[in-house]
């Protein structure tokens, strides 16, 4: 019970191998009940056919056992009539006497000719095999007879053996010794019988059919005989009465001949032949299973011919295609067993299976051998687990590849021994990523050559995860290069901003040849493993992960972006302390108009430094970065510039707002705002801008004007703080702590449903304002 609960689970878990299959247990479930309904119809018609046998095997034996009985009263009535007619004759006990000592005359008669031609009859039996020359591709003309003679001495040796049986001990080693030659001679054809079992094959293919035929007839003559005697010998058992009576030299055949057993030897010859052949053809590739497979076509060509050639040459009942089936199989079952170990590579694992599963293809579809004599199963039932071995293989391989290659280019990237390598299109990149998808496509390739969908899927699941672990070892490696850098320009390699530049036009990349594995390979080569709604949902799982595996590719992009913004604008960090302090104003600058109108504007000097580092930096991305991420480049450093600009009157100790501050913000935004334009849309650089407007807003305005400022941010910026409207307020020159106070409860009451409930939940960059 025990045993077969734990088939069930086995069988359950083998169904349920991986998660998705829990989706599938509706379907399983129809299966099983589909295949139980099968079973049943045929457990049912099997049940009567052998119910039908065995009432008819029934019938026979009682019909034997009347038989039996009618035979032995026979017997005993003979018995009886035999003993009434010794009554009969006068004297018949000493008649009989003298005739048994005069058969035992006889019998010592002709043991002793026998005796004296033994020499000679040796002698032209060992003549005859020399004739012949032990070749067994010859002709050996002299087969037959050298068997029939032979079995003659054979016969008289058995006798004469069984009746020094009561002798002494002297006369039986007596005859042993005359008999040493005889076994010497016995054992030589033997061997020649046994070699020529062992060849079949071979002596038929060299065209000597006559002596397999020759052979074949020795073979069953001898099986004959050994049946005859086992049915003589039983019958001596179970009539001991009788066999009493029976005199030495009188005894049957059965209880005199010793069992030859060559039937039995034959299988064993069998046996042993197969052995040899696959041993030498092991021999002959013993580093090489590859194309020890590749020479193993032989096996199904012998069956074959054993099949259709063979059994013309012997007796039917000797089933001898079944014999060499057994024999081929199960030196193929131990080949194979030796070839699948756990060093084993992904390549052999698949041809493993794939030649295992097309050997049993051809015995069974081609030459109709019924697949219960193909026992034990090459693989032991373990194809499954070994094209999951396979898969597993693949993507041991893939880690392997990808960590070396991954820890080479980090070393490269945080090293920048080198520039980066540059394209056709004068665009930064890294040298391996082609590299990287090359050997991803050729790991996905043996994958489909195995032809099965689910190890293709386990391969992608491998490859989407060494790409996911990619990307974020880039995030955190160009992370902690611009950590370092910010901390100690002076003490790192240079080039920090080309590599990033590389890095970031990589991800690009690495998602164009994603979505080509996507486009060429699993819409087109893996769509012929396609074979059921199960399969197609394999495949769209598969086509997902690589999609996931893209929009990676695009994050890391955006993040590489943001990084390099970040190290912009830490290298700004000095130009923006010094917005809204005294050092920010700069003496005006006078400007005189073409019709003669002449005005004074402040210099900017701060923000004109600012630009000058945006445009220094541009002058780098905008020949070797990707046009795409350029422009999320400029977006998130507009962004980044309007955060650092607007964070600052909260930020900078001693930053103020009076009525010059106006002028000065004027000034810097006309400075920034063409520089923006230049390289994005004027509109959105315009809608960014209406910060810094209700910034000026809110630095100017009455409490009226403060409630309608703030209205005004919040519809544009729903995450715009509130803390943002009080360091405003507080900054301002014009306003004490009492007035802030009393600004902010009036922007609190007026606009609460907009603080409750802001208008939407967009996030924008004001909500990096305190981060």
């Amino acid at each position: 019970m025990g045993e077969t609960a734990d088939n069930a689970i086995g069988s359950l878990a083998e169904l349920l191998r991986y998660p998705d299959d829990l989706a599938k247990i509706s379907a399983i479930k129809e299966r099983l009940l589909r295949d139980k309904a099968a079973m049943d119809l045929q457990l049912k018609s099997g049940v009567q056919t052998q119910l039908d046998i065995t009432t008819n095997g029934l019938k026979n034996i009682l019909d034997a056992k009347t038989l039996v009985g009618e035979l032995s009263e026979e017997l005993m009535n003979l018995n009886s009539l035999c003993a009434q007619a010794e009554n009969m004759v006068s004297g018949f006990g000493q008649i009989n006497r003298v005739s048994k000592v005069r058969r035992n005359f006889l019998a010592v008669e002709d043991v002793k000719r026998n005796l004296q031609e033994l020499p000679a009859r040796l002698d032209e039996i060992e003549a005859m095999i020399d004739a012949d020359g032990k070749d067994i591709f010859g002709p050996m003309t002299n087969f037959l007879r050298i068997h029939y003679e032979l079995s003659r001495l054979r016969d008289f040796r058995d006798q004469a053996m069984f009746q020094a049986a009561r002798s002494s001990k002297d006369a039986t080693c007596t005859l042993q010794k005359y008999f040493t030659r005889l076994d010497n001679v016995i054992q030589e054809f033997d061997a020649l019988i046994f070699d020529i079992a062992q060849n079949l094959l071979e002596v038929l293919r060299e065209g000597n059919s006559s002596l397999i035929v020759r052979w074949a007839k020795i073979i069953d003559t001898e099986e004959r005989l050994d049946t005859k005697v086992k049915v003589l010998n039983s019958a001596s058992e179970s009539h001991k009465e009788l066999a009493k009576h029976l005199s030495m030299n009188s005894q049957p055949m059965g209880m005199t001949r010793a069992l030859r057993n060559y039937d039995e030897k034959l299988t064993e010859c069998i046996k042993l032949g197969a052995r040899d052949v696959f041993q030498n053809c092991v021999s002959t590739f013993p580093d090489d299973p590859s194309t020890l497979l590749d020479n193993l076509y032989w096996v199904t060509r012998d069956i074959l011919f054993a099949k259709a050639d063979l059994t013309k040459c012997v007796p039917a009942s000797w089933k001898i295609t079944n014999r060499f089936v057994a024999a081929y199989h199960q030196e193929m079952y131990v080949l194979f067993k030796n070839l699948v170990t756990k060093e084993t590579e992904a390549g052999l694992l698949l041809k493993i299976v794939r030649w295992s599963q097309k050997y049993n293809d051809t015995l069974v579809n081609e030459l109709n051998i019924p697949p219960e004599q193909l026992t034990p199963s090459l693989l032991d039932g373990q194809e499954v687990e070994i094209l999951v071995d396979y898969m597993r293989l693949i993507c041991r391989k893939i880690d392997e590849w990808m960590t070396n290659l991954q820890k080479t280019e980090c070393n490269e990237f945080i090293e920048r021994v080198q520039a980066p390598d540059v394209d056709p299109e004068s665009k930064y990149g890294l040298a391996n990523t082609p590299i990287v998808f090359q050997m991803l496509n050729q790991q996905i390739n043996v994958g489909i050559d195995s032809d099965e969908i689910r190890v293709v899927s386990g391969v992608i699941h491998e490859c989407k995860r060494q790409l996911l672990l990619r990307q974020q070892k880039w995030i955190n490696v160009v992370r902690d290069e611009i950590q370092k850098s910010n901390a100690s320009m002076d003490e790192v390699p240079g080039g920090l901003l080309e590599y990033c530049i590389a890095v970031a036009n990589d991800q690009v990349r690495g998602a164009d040849y994603t979505e080509n594995i996507i486009t060429r390979q699993i819409n087109v080569n893996v769509d012929v493993l396609v074979h059921s709604d199960d399969d197609r949902n394999v495949q769209s799982k598969m086509v997902q992960e690589l999609e996931d595996a893209m929009d990676g590719f695009i994050a890391t992009a955006k993040s590489c972006v943001l990084e390099m913004v970040g190290m912009v604008m830490f290298d700004l960090q000095p130009s923006f302390a010094n917005l809204f302090k005294n050092s920010w104003y700069t003496p005006p600058a006078t400007t005189t108009a073409p019709d003669g109108t002449i005005t004074s504007v402040p210099a900017s000097l701060v923000i004109q430094e600012v630009v000058r580092t945006f445009e220094e930096y541009n002058s780098e991305l905008t020949e070797h970065f990707n046009p795409d991420l350029f422009q999320i480049y400029i977006d998130d450093l507009l962004e980044a510039t309007l955060v650092s600009y607007l964070s600052a009157i909260s930020k900078n100790k001693g930053a103020s707002l009076s009525p010059r501050s106006l002028d000065q913000i004027k000034s810097d935004v006309a400075i920034m705002y063409p520089f923006f334009t230049t390289f994005t849309d004027s509109e959105h650089v315009e809608s960014q801008f209406s910060g810094i407007e209700a910034f000026m807003g809110l630095a100017s305005g009455d409490k009226v004007g403060a409630v309608e400022g703030f209205r005004t941010l919040k519809e544009s910026f729903p995450d715009a703080p509130l803390k943002f409207v009080e360091d405003i307020l507080r900054a301002r020159e014009d306003l004490d702590s009492k007035s802030v106070k009393e600004y902010m409860e009036t922007v609190r009451r007026e606009c609460a449903p907009l603080i409750m409930n802001p208008s939407s939940d967009r996030h924008t960059y004001m909500s990096r304002l305190y981060p």
